[in-house]
């Protein structure tokens, strides 16, 4: 069964009490957050943590090498582990993006594929993915009514919360972008191989790091890990290293306070020139440019 119109009217609304203002908006519930954004916004590097986004109102693109993934009432997107990519934002006048954001945890996920051993599998096809789309069927959408009902109040989200989480996750499993997070989990699976090597990016990425230590990890030829790596993320090995170098480097500057050396020298740059030569590159603003503007930003 398919999503409703009116549903999606109702989760807007639910989302508009729990962020009054443009932003991301922690909820009462760990791993679940919101976004409201007023206005359009061209093209812009992120970071996506792996998760469920599920939008009530407007369009987000995601543009992954060739694929652009449009987010819209009609369809969650799933991000199986971490991932790069552009995104804009696309709004008709009077509407804001609104969209609820639950992170993906492995320990979750990995209870209920366990529980879920007699499930038939939705069939796979072509490569493994990172990142997918999902139609939002009329379950999953009465799971986000619920989920963000119980957040309006402390006890509700505290007790009901999780395990309507839990149904979310559940509802994705056995549509066919489920097949992305099951690929994840199975043990000898090319993309949980893949994500053993994300992983220890994520962890050590201020570390000298080579494809020749990231393909041991992951079990693989350097070249088969090369090639599997880029068809999952969209991004060379070594290319990702570097962008989750300059991710991590923009939140110390824009977030932590820290200095453009500082910076550089914590995510494992030797010179902060080539930093702020590959920081403008990614973001199209060298950093102090960056920090300039937030503070405008803050200011107004």
């Amino acid at each position: 069964m398919m999503m409703t119109a009116n549903k999606a009217i109702d989760l807007a609304s639910q989302i508009l009490q729990l962020a009054a203002q443009p932003g991301w908006h922690p909820s009462r519930l760990d791993g679940v957050s919101l976004l409201r954004q007023d206005q359009d916004s061209p093209p812009t590097p992120v970071l996506h943590e792996a998760s469920v986004v599920i939008v009530a109102q407007g369009c987000q693109r995601g543009y992954l090498g060739e694929q652009v993934f449009s987010v819209d009432p009609g369809h969650c997107l799933v991000v199986a582990t971490p991932m790069q990519c552009e995104c804009d934002t696309s709004l008709r006048q009077g509407e804001h993006l609104l969209a609820l954001v639950i992170r993906i945890d492995p320990s979750l996920l990995d209870q209920l594929l366990r529980q879920m051993d007699d499930t038939p599998q939705p069939k796979t096809s072509g490569k493994p993915q990172g990142m997918l789309l999902c139609a939002m069927t009329a379950e999953l959408q009465d799971a986000a009514l619920r989920l963000l009902h119980s957040l309006q109040q402390e006890q509700e989200s505290r007790v009901l919360g999780p395990a309507i989480v839990r149904e979310i996750l559940y509802r994705i499993l056995l549509a066919d972008a489920g097949q992305t997070l099951r690929a994840l989990f199975a043990r000898h699976g090319r993309l949980r191989q893949i994500q053993r090597s994300i992983e220890h990016i994520h962890r050590h990425y201020a570390l000298p790091l080579s494809v020749a230590l990231l393909a041991e990890l992951a079990g693989m030829s350097s070249s088969a890990f090369h090639e599997s790596f880029k068809a999952v993320t969209g991004y060379a090995p070594i290319q990702y290293l570097k962008n989750t170098r300059l991710h991590q480097a923009r939140h110390l500057l824009l977030q932590d306070g820290h200095n453009i050396s500082q910076a550089a020298y914590a995510v494992g740059y030797a010179s902060p020139s080539q930093f702020s030569r590959e920081f403008k590159r990614l973001f199209g603003l060298p950093p102090r440019a960056a920090i300039q503007r937030l503070a405008m930003a803050t200011q107004a």
